[in-house]
């Protein structure tokens, strides 16, 4: 018998216990981890008995080790697919040897889904995934960064290295500097108007940009051949789960469009007055995507955060470039599927595949809410696959 199998609901106090003791080291204890597992990986209206949380029993029964499954719809032009997101992946140090997390993993994905992500993957991952088949995403493995407040920036950096302790005198000194440096880099004005970006709205949104009237004429398919089949109970659910994740911010929603009220896109952040805020979506109409990136910088800009920085996606780089950004490494992105198209609608900047579609945007590794909003993690990155 295979000492692999789904997560039952009676297994979360031990998968809490076990993600505990390897990736909050040096964190106190985090009340309602344990609901915050069942919430996202067993109660989730996408939640797929067919692609299953994983867990591995060892000896007399324990789990030594766990695979958080997080499934979504897909559609690829009009065909609809399942999309399964490897997520938190934990493993008893006990059995290191036994490659726990590796057999995990091959047995995922072998399940049914047409397409495997993760968005928030290590280098011990990511080889782990590319001797199973996988490949990394090297467009969506790159971070964008714009600067609004340069000096506040550095202080964050600063106080993160000395475990949230505030830099004496840096806040007085980064107020001084920003405001002169915050004129040269102060964003674009906007001629664009916002609105809130409720469940409807973003799935009438999407359906706009995906019809072949707003793409280049390729049959069956508009700007997003690939794109997220959202529905408003998974989205409901969804905006109230990345909302509770405070230690990233305050969730900002909103959806962009012209003076005429034609759609220019939508963009979703967790706002960091002072800090580093994070961008977990951003999409565009046709020619749009400056319009609606000036938009963001300028929402996060007058809500006092000192930069706003988001990962790579293809339609966006041209903007991205022309607007004064930094780009760096993040997390590895991670694709594997024995089909080809919705691979190749990824690469070619034809998906609408951002971090509010995986689980990047998760808290479990997360303390709570630390100086000036600063985000403490755990000691230990944790494995998410």
């Amino acid at each position: 018998m295979s000492p692999i199998r789904p997560l039952e609901r009676g297994d979360l106090e031990a998968v809490t216990d076990l993600y505990e003791t390897v990736f909050r080291v040096g964190l106190p204890r985090k009340p309602g981890l344990l609901a915050e597992f069942e919430r996202t990986v067993l109660d989730h209206p996408w939640a797929d008995p067919e692609i299953p949380s994983l867990v591995y029993e060892g000896p007399g029964g324990a789990i030594t080790g766990f695979l958080a499954s997080h499934v979504r719809r897909m559609r690829h032009g009009s065909d609809p697919m399942r999309m399964a997101c490897s997520g938190q992946l934990v493993t008893d140090p006990a059995y290191a040897r036994r490659g726990i997390g590796a057999l995990l993993l091959r047995h995922y994905m072998g399940g049914p889904q047409d397409l495997t992500i993760t968005d928030g993957a290590t280098d011990t991952v990511r080889a782990i995934w590319e001797g199973l088949g996988g490949n990394a995403s090297a467009l969506s493995s790159l971070s964008w960064t714009r600067v609004f407040r340069p000096v506040a920036l550095l202080a964050e950096k600063a106080e993160r290295h000395r475990g949230g302790r505030p830099v004496r005198g840096a806040s007085a000194a980064a107020r001084v500097a920003d405001a002169v440096a915050g004129r040269r880099l102060a964003p674009a004005s906007v001629a664009t108007v916002a609105e809130a970006l409720d469940p409807r709205a973003l799935m009438d949104a999407v359906a706009e940009l995906s019809s072949t009237r707003s793409g280049s004429g390729r049959r069956g398919a508009g700007v997003y051949e690939l794109r997220p089949d959202y529905d408003e109970p998974f989205l409901e659910w969804l905006f109230r789960e990345t909302a509770a994740v405070r230690a990233r911010g305050e969730l900002v929603r909103r959806l962009v469009r012209d003076s005429s009220g034609a759609l220019v896109g939508w963009y979703v952040f967790y706002s960091r007055p002072g800090g580093t805020s994070q961008a977990i979506q951003v999409a565009a109409a046709p020619a749009s995507a400056g319009a609606v990136l000036d938009h963001l910088f300028r929402d996060a800009a007058e809500r006092g955060c000192g930069s706003v920085q988001g990962r790579v996606e293809a339609p966006l780089l041209p903007a991205l470039t022309a607007r004064r950004c930094l780009f760096g490494r993040t997390d590895w992105a991670l694709l594997r599927s024995a089909d080809p198209a919705p691979l190749n609608a990824i690469a070619y900047g034809r998906a609408l595949l951002t971090r509010l579609d995986g689980e990047w945007w998760m808290g479990h590794h997360l303390a709570d809410e630390g100086p000036r909003g600063s985000t403490a993690v755990a000691a230990r990155s944790p494995g998410r696959s």
